[in-house]
């Protein structure tokens, strides 16, 4: 009788303890309602075959007129200066091996978007194109120092009337923002990693594709890539502490009805939902 006491103690402390790792926040939460009834367009309304490129001005107006959300992405340049792109470098969208944060904004410049007339844009173009109508996803990378980047990131939303939440892979930003600004809605990005991907151990790896790091962000959300989110801390933290799922990237009208019937968040692109 008491080994199985002991055995259902051990099991309990455990299963509690994992629980407690993935949590998302529980208390004193955000309004989510601002950021639901949207799909968002994967860094803007873009395709290229119409000279419309990924996270450009044009895509980002397109998204908002037909009534999507969209997501995009932000890292520095070397002068500081807060810009919308995806690539730490220049190598896949102007096929020049340059590293954004060893350029200032006017070398940038320079740079046109997949061979169409589109630049890099700066954050505050883009917020200054945009009349707040549908709500963003703001992913903030980890190619620069995460609370530099956090902060010059605010300067620029703090003037924004729309609505808007911030993500990111990396849980030291998630956590900036738990600290710093727990009023907005922030989210954990995540999806199965192994050892070596992102320069990753085989633990970092393990935890982080395991939600592990929910301990340290309580996120408000996990953003999670639709083709390997069947993992059980998912259903967990779904199903008994409701947490919302945000599903990326949606590609096919088979991966959009599935993230629906999740209850996901869709972030979407090639198709037009």
């Amino acid at each position: 009788m008491i080994w199985l006491i002991t055995v259902f103690v051990v099991v309990a402390a455990l299963f509690g303890g994992w629980a407690w790792l993935i949590a998302p926040q529980m208390d004193k939460k955000p309004d989510f309602g601002h950021l639901t009834g949207f799909d968002y367009a994967h860094r803007g309304l873009h395709r290229l075959e119409d000279g419309v490129p990924e996270n450009c001005i044009t895509g980002f107006r397109l998204a908002e007129e037909g009534g999507y959300g969209m997501e995009f992405d932000l890292q520095l340049t070397k002068d500081k200066k807060v810009v919308v792109h995806h690539d730490a470098t220049l190598e896949r969208s102007y096929g020049e091996d340059a590293a954004i944060a060893d350029l200032t904004y006017g070398e940038l410049r320079r740079y046109r978007l997949f061979g169409t007339g589109e630049r890099i844009p700066l954050f505050s173009e883009v917020l200054g194109a945009l009349k707040g109508r549908t709500p963003l996803i703001i992913e903030l990378k980890s190619y620069n120092d995460p609370a530099e980047l956090c902060e010059l990131a605010m300067k620029e939303l703090d003037g924004y009337k729309g609505p808007y939440c911030v993500e990111s892979f990396d849980p030291r930003i998630v956590a900036w923002f738990r600290k710093n600004r727990p009023e907005i809605v922030r989210g954990q990005l995540m999806c199965r990693y192994k050892k070596g991907d992102e320069g990753l151990g085989a633990f970092e790896a393990f935890c982080a594709t395991h939600m592990l790091t929910n301990f340290h962000t309580r996120p408000n959300f996990e953003a999670y890539d639709i083709h390997t989110r069947d993992i059980p801390s998912m259903g967990l933290s779904k199903g008994l502490m409701g947490m919302q799922e945000v599903s990326w990237t949606v590609r096919t009208e088979e991966e959009y009805l599935k993230a629906k019937s999740l209850g996901s968040l869709v972030i979407f692109e090639e198709i037009r939902p």
